[in-house]
């Protein structure tokens, strides 16, 4: 039982909560925390020290991991859109553009087009063959109803 309440188990089970808190309320706070309970668990692997000097150890392993990674780490994970101009807000302007089939559409199952770059679902109630541009007739969720173009 003597193990379990070790030093290098506690910050370690310490740090492995905070790293798993921020995911549950992500800041880029916490996970800085995190890092510097693991780092003074690390040293407590290899060196016996106090409480106080644990306490200091994380607090200034923390602080330097908060001050020289979260603006780095923030910028990695922000996510970017390319092109925001091209983006459309409203579902119905998509009806009369038009679109090529990737994938052979079926009466009674879906096949595939492309529009706009993208792989979509689409049905129709006509067969159309790979290859055949179509136009979009309405959309529904993710998948377009479309029919061949005249």
């Amino acid at each position: 039982m003597e193990g379990f309440f070790s030093p290098e188990i506690i910050w370690c089970f310490l740090g492995i909560v905070m790293l798993l808190v921020e995911f549950m309320c992500p800041g880029f706070v916490i996970l800085f925390f995190g890092i510097g309970a693991l780092a003074v668990a690390l040293i407590c692997m290899f060196a016996p020290i106090g409480i106080n000097m644990q306490i200091i150890i994380f607090l200034i392993a923390s602080l330097i991991a908060l001050f020289s990674l979260r603006k780095w780490l923030k910028n990695v994970f922000k996510g970017f859109t390319t092109n925001k101009d091209k983006m459309q807000k409203n579902i119905d302007s998509y009806v009369g553009e038009s679109a090529k089939v990737v994938e052979e559409i079926k009466g009674n199952s879906a096949g595939r087009i492309e529009f706009h770059g993208t792989n979509w679902n689409a049905v129709s109630s006509t067969d159309i063959p790979k290859g055949t541009t179509v136009v979009i007739e309405e959309q529904n969720n993710l998948t377009f109803k479309v029919k061949p173009y005249n």
